[in-house]
């Protein structure tokens, strides 16, 4: 497959499938987006709907407006938008909720930085699709708390009361460890302040971009293996000896974003080095001749394919071509673009993407849509290659 080709499958993908799916979840009763369709393609219209999931809508059809012009998604980037303001955003001690019921009302009032990064994420894509001030206004505020409420000098606490006391990081730890550090939620922080960065240029978001890719480069990079950690305590120490192949070519090329707009020259070339290594030792390692493998906790290897993994792949395998001109990363890109087409797009009338499939190729009884699957993955693959082959 030509790169012509390639760009034109996914954009009709994007707009014949991905776009035409989370359109049919609008909620016109209650607002917002329905936050659950199991295995069957049953729609629960009464689940709660969770800040992560809305966040990504919110950010996906801004992102989309912003890409493809079409007016339809500016629209439902708005829906989005005003469920957001009004449902999750906390009128007295401001941020944003975890969860909220169907309906709006809070049912889980977490202070979560995950939350609040994809909240700057989603709002400041709406202000570039929009010019809404009041988007601008919500994007910064939430920069603004998790500078003084969140930071510290080692990264960022992660979990905290609805007053922003501190509490244990349980949403964002797995594996029988509590990490007072992730670097899945670091990740989203500096993907978020880069593009509040793009479309705003203020002095004080560029200081706590380069603040957050120094630390990766730092701290959460393990240059002897070309692997970053998971699951750290607070000083970045490992909780558990873990390879997320998945959050490596992810912050491949979200690294690569960020160090656009890098001032210090060496740190951008730092940068640049770090994010080629890390799709060398993917490729090497996670890459199977057809897809990417999910992860390796301790010696355990899990070979299942999973949704947002192999989105994530084709964007930083391509990134890695055209910044390398190597063949073989833009045939692993294409190679698993074909991969998700024969097993993770779903057949059916009415669907978009399985979750996972196993490691026999089988399709697993997980949901279609809940608060962690969204189409801010698979969409923004789409849009990133739209974008980058023009």
């Amino acid at each position: 497959m030509d790169i012509t080709r390639f760009k034109e499958d996914l954009k009709s993908h994007l707009e014949e499938k991905i776009i035409p799916f989370w359109q049919s979840l609008k909620d016109d009763e209650f607002g917002g987006y329905y936050g659950y369709m199991d295995f069957n393609l049953n729609i629960n219209r009464e689940a709660q709907k969770g800040c992560i999931l809305n966040s990504r809508i919110l950010w996906f059809f801004s992102a989309c407006y912003n890409v493809l012009k079409d007016k339809r998604c500016k629209e439902l980037a708005f829906h989005a938008f005003e469920f957001l303001k009004n449902k999750f955003w906390d009128k007295d001690y401001e941020g944003l909720f975890w969860m909220v019921s169907h309906k709006g009302v809070p049912v889980d009032v977490t202070k979560h930085v995950y939350v609040q990064a994809f909240g700057i994420y989603g709002l400041s894509e709406y202000y570039e699709a929009s010019g809404d001030e009041e988007a601008l206004h919500l994007a910064k505020r939430l920069f603004e708390i998790l500078e003084t409420k969140c930071k510290r000098e080692n990264g960022y606490t992660e979990q905290f009361e609805r007053n922003w006391q501190e509490k244990e990081n349980r949403f964002l730890s797995e594996n029988g460890v509590i990490a007072s550090k992730t670097m899945n939620t670091h990740l989203h922080v500096l993907e978020s302040y880069t593009n509040l960065y793009r479309v705003l240029k203020l002095d004080e978001v560029y200081e706590a971009l380069e603040w957050i890719v120094r630390l990766f480069v730092n701290k959460i990079y393990k240059k002897v293996t070309g692997h970053f950690k998971v699951f750290c305590d607070d000083n970045w120490n490992e909780l558990i000896r873990m390879v997320s192949y998945g959050h490596d070519i992810e912050a491949s090329w979200l690294l690569d974003e960020a160090a656009k707009y890098l001032k210090d020259e060496n740190l951008k070339k730092q940068v640049e080095d770090l994010s080629l290594e890390l799709a060398e030792v993917t490729l090497k390692e996670g890459f199977d001749g057809k897809s990417l493998i999910n992860e390796m906790v301790e010696d355990r290897v899990d070979r299942s394919k999973i949704w947002w993994v192999e989105a994530e792949t084709v964007v930083g395998f391509f990134n890695a071509y055209q910044k390398s001109k190597e063949e073989k990363y833009l045939d692993a890109a294409i190679k698993t673009w074909e991969f998700i087409k024969e097993y993770l797009v779903d057949k059916r009338k009415n669907s978009e993407w399985l979750w996972k499939v196993n490691e026999d190729l089988e399709a697993l009884d997980m949901p279609i849509v809940e608060p962690w699957k969204c189409p801010y993955h698979n969409g923004r693959m789409c849009l990133e290659i739209i974008k980058r082959v023009g």
